[in-house]
């Protein structure tokens, strides 16, 4: 924008492609905690500097289900996704995932990956499109060479209901194979338990795979990005580093809200678990804007949880494998957890993955079009499916400091007037 159009508050686009697209208002910024539920709130404050600290909260999930089938006692990912849960076992089971229905907690469905392998699997995440698995567990000597996910369309995985035992044909079954920026090549290879460079934790957030290590060295986790969901070979490179006092096994993306949540244990004492409630955040560092840490309970109550999924914006499920240890066993189970009281209204994050117009409800993720009025710092992403476009077919008024990015390569077309306030 030149100076002369700067000068005005609102700005006029006429019809033509934006490609590349990107605004963020500028304003007197006031650095400070944005949060009104931490306990260093500062009202006046216009930007999240990341100072934000809380009261200390303790929260017992409840049990749903106690125990969950014995087919899935070391279940370890956690994803919601067309409506039911998916899960699998870790290092050593089945290549498989196994469909849970919500309400009558029953398996429905398995779910086998021709060719593919479980080493370690740790984490599953789901984009609205494809499904990820993470094969990149480390713990047993730090020295893996083939840390690699599994990525495969939703769409590939037939009706359960005629179909309760399916595979997935290896030709549909994509690979992203990784390693560490910062680990030594070839890895040095250590005892177990004794690397900074396990994972059990993967979301994917717009176009990139998110990996939050497990640290057993610093009992801390390190955001790591892989720059694409293309199969290939990645360098995974660190962002920032997070210090949780707790192993982080796993993470997921809130639906509707720009927030993540992790979900550890300690690995001492009473084997306490917790989790991380980040939102507010700016610049993909997950770390820089809220970090609210929030006690579970300990093992014996909790089990070993490993998974945690979302089913809408304060809702999440989280499952926990069967422990057993000096002469106690707790079963595998299906815990619960509400977070309504724990977070103030967040901003939102909106993408657009279909092809066509703005206005229609599926061509978003999570069925949400854009409001009118956006919540302060929410943002609009325009990711259209490969080939695709989206389609501005309606006025709409960019709400202030709000962002609108268009992603590289992609196209947004605006056919009626498009806005943006100062």
């Amino acid at each position: 924008m030149n100076k002369k159009i700067k000068q005005f508050a609102v700005l006029q686009l006429p019809l033509f492609i934006l490609s590349h697209f990107f605004y963020k208002p500028v304003y007197c910024q006031v650095y400070g905690c944005t949060d009104p539920l931490a306990n260093n709130y500062n009202p006046a404050a216009t930007v999240n500097n990341g100072s934000c600290s809380y009261n200390a909260t303790i929260y017992a999930p409840p049990v749903i289900v106690d125990p969950l089938s014995d087919v899935i006692i070391e279940t370890s990912g956690l994803q919601m996704a067309g409506g039911f849960l998916w899960t699998f076992n870790d290092s050593g089971g089945e290549p498989a995932l196994y469909m849970i229905d919500t309400l009558t907690n029953a398996l429905l469905q398995k779910v086998l990956l021709q060719g593919a392998t479980n080493i370690d699997w740790e984490d599953i995440a789901f984009d609205g499109t494809y499904f990820y698995i993470g094969d990149f567990g480390n713990n047993a000597n730090g020295a893996r060479t083939n840390l690699k996910i599994y990525k495969f369309h939703f769409t590939s995985i037939a009706d359960h209901i005629t179909n309760p035992i399916v595979t997935i044909a290896a030709g549909e079954i994509e690979q992203i194979n990784f390693v560490y920026n910062d680990q030594p090549q070839p890895p040095v290879v250590t005892t177990a338990n004794n690397t900074k460079f396990d994972c059990e934790a993967m979301i994917v957030d717009a176009g990139k795979i998110h990996l939050f290590t497990k640290n057993w060295i610093d009992i801390n986790t390190t955001h790591y990005v892989i720059n694409g969901i293309a199969p290939g070979n990645y360098i995974a490179m660190p962002v920032d580093t997070l210090a949780t006092n707790y192993l982080v096994t796993a993470a997921d993306r809130v639906p509707g809200k720009k927030m993540v949540c992790l979900l550890g244990y300690q690995n001492t004492g009473t084997a306490l678990h917790y989790i991380h409630l980040l939102s507010d955040y700016s610049g993909g560092k997950y770390f820089n804007g809220n970090k609210r840490k929030i006690e579970l309970q300990n093992v014996l109550y909790m089990g070993q949880a490993e998974g945690i999924a979302f089913r809408n914006e304060t809702y999440a499920y989280i499952s926990s494998e069967k422990f057993t240890k000096n002469g106690f066993t707790v079963n595998q189970k299906l815990l619960s957890i509400f977070i309504g009281g724990l977070v103030s209204s967040l901003a939102v994050k909106y993408e657009f993955i279909g092809d066509g117009n703005w206005d229609i409800a599926g061509n978003w993720s999570n069925m949400v079009v854009p409001p009118a009025n956006l919540n302060t710092g929410s943002e609009i992403y325009i990711d259209p499916a490969p080939g695709g476009k989206c389609v501005l077919n309606t006025p709409y008024i960019l709400s202030p400091s709000c962002l609108l990015n268009v992603s590289p390569g992609k196209f947004f077309i605006i056919e009626g007037n498009f806005s943006i306030h100062n």
